[in-house]
């Protein structure tokens, strides 16, 4: 393989296209609904690899989602809202999502830690924070409906809550993003809740996520090492990857936290105090002690706070969806989220695609992709010498 060519291109449409007309021999994101016939179609070039990861809505913490109507403030204001957050949740069907959107393995999730992640023991069971089951969806409903009929009017002649105020989703590029905002909009609109769509490019999407310029978001988390603390540490309040806005603005401010019931005597204990004050303080502690078995009853303290915040909506357990032509050899796809490309090599493709350039495409949704250049890991993967070229372009 003389040239390894890379395609920035955001369009799933476009990139099955120029797989199947030979023009790329790898990409790592297809329509969603062309997703059952490719099964079929490429039953060998078609791939489903295991992640860990987590794909859920995060919502911003510091908008008002209370009625106007409503005279709660401060603390008790905030506990309202994380109910109503929790509530809102609930209502989404996380089966429906998996097999018939997702229609590739995913699991419906139910914690923010995602399945595949083991605890001190070495075991990977957790019960989760919800019921994903099948059977559970129409008790999880009822369960959501009594904290929203407590906060909002909700007019029984019709079903639906009256004085809601609209909210905006965005998600960026791609068919199956479009898809789970859709659905989320359509269960809400069924209860009278108004969501706002809207598809931004990459690094407007990012932008506008990091500067808690929306009610909620799409989003989604792979880890980079088997340890929670992956998913646990992005939400300090000065992380880059606090989306949600824990510990900024009004939030900053919410006295209302507690860490008093920590699993060990050696935990800081608070029994109301910021963000900052406690989960801050519990994630830098997790990061310094050494003994597993307190480090892991820690962050199952840390993960409880999060949840109870009802600001992070998980959906499913990722896996990875990729079409690989049959004539390419040494791709393999971790589940840690990056593609290991330092032993590929292949010779030219089938007669049907002698005309085509080997070439590899990559959505801007990768992990190989931030912020628009191609990221690449010389330390861990060394560039192969199987190609004597390496082209960035345009798609």
């Amino acid at each position: 393989m003389d040239v390894l060519a890379c395609y920035l291109p955001d369009d799933d449409n476009n990139m099955l296209v120029n797989f199947e007309n030979g023009a790329w021999q790898l990409i790592d994101s297809v329509p969603t609904s062309e997703i059952a016939s490719l099964k079929e179609k490429y039953p060998t070039e078609f791939v489903v690899a295991g992640q860990i990861g987590t794909y859920y809505a995060c919502w911003n913490v510091n908008k008002e989602i209370l009625p106007a109507s409503c005279k709660l403030t401060g603390a008790k204001a905030e506990a309202a809202r994380a109910e109503i957050r929790s509530a809102l949740g609930l209502l989404l069907d996380r089966n429906y999502i998996v097999n018939e959107i997702g229609q590739a393995g995913q699991v419906p999730a139910s914690s923010f830690v995602s399945m595949g992640m083991t605890d001190a023991d070495g075991s990977d069971e957790f019960d989760g924070y919800w019921n994903t089951s099948e059977d559970a969806y129409m008790d999880n409903g009822d369960t959501a409906m009594a904290p929203l009929k407590k906060y909002y009017a909700y007019d029984e002649a019709i079903g639906m809550f009256t004085d809601v105020t609209s909210m905006d989703y965005p998600y960026n590029n791609g068919s199956g993003h479009q898809a789970i905002g859709e659905y989320v909009q359509g269960v809400l609109a069924d209860v009278g809740i108004t969501v706002n769509l809207s598809n931004q490019e990459w690094n407007t999407f990012l932008n506008t996520r990091k500067n808690g310029d929306c009610f909620m978001a799409r989003n989604g988390w792979l880890t980079d090492y088997n340890d929670p603390i992956c998913f646990l540490d992005m939400w300090v309040s000065n992380s880059g990857n606090n989306d949600i806005q824990y510990g900024k603005d009004a939030h900053a401010g919410l006295v209302m936290y507690s860490l008093d019931r920590p699993p060990t005597a050696w935990m800081c204990r608070w029994k109301t105090a910021t963000w900052a004050q406690t989960y801050d303080v519990l994630i830098n502690a997790i990061k310094s002690r050494t003994d597993n078995a307190n480090r892991y009853a820690m962050m199952h303290v840390a993960e409880d706070m999060l949840m109870t915040t009802g600001c992070v909506v998980s959906l499913y357990f990722c896996t990875d969806i990729y079409m690989l032509d049959d004539s390419v050899e040494g791709f393999y796809s971790p589940p840690l989220g990056l593609q290991v490309l330092h032993a590929l090599h292949g010779e030219q493709v089938s007669s049907a695609r002698q005309a085509a350039q080997a070439a590899l495409a990559f959505p801007q949704s990768s992990r190989l992709v931030q912020g628009g250049s191609f990221f690449w890991q010389r330390s861990v993967f060394p560039f192969p010498k199987m190609a004597a070229e390496f082209k960035l372009k345009a798609a």
